[in-house]
């Protein structure tokens, strides 16, 4: 059974968040390589993706969502940011009123 054992100390931490991320980038770099030369040499991606735009563009429904599913998302995520904030903000001025009457009564 292995264990994980902590850093010794911050610099010792800091060096392997470095060297984590050196090694990460690599490999990301790699992928991101493979894809790229994929979609430079990839003639038989001209079909697919042309069968694909034609239908999209035959339903227009499609295309719209297609378009607009990335700021649907951005806008889904802010709203969920937005909520945790209100809740965040509650909860502080309920504690800070429970603060200020335990105060008032001392």
């Amino acid at each position: 059974m292995k264990t994980y054992l902590p850093a010794y100390s911050l610099g010792q931490a800091r060096r392997r968040a470095a060297v984590l991320l050196l090694a990460s980038t690599a490999v990301a770099s790699i992928f991101v390589a493979l894809i790229f030369v994929a979609v430079l040499k990839g003639e038989w991606m001209t079909g697919v993706f042309s069968a694909v735009v034609e239908y999209m563009f035959r339903q227009p429904v499609w295309a719209i969502a297609a378009a607009t599913s990335p700021l649907a998302a951005a806008l889904l995520v802010g709203y969920g940011y937005m909520q945790r904030a209100i809740r965040r903000r509650k909860v502080e001025r309920e504690t800070a009123a429970v603060s200020r009457r335990a105060e008032n009564r001392a």
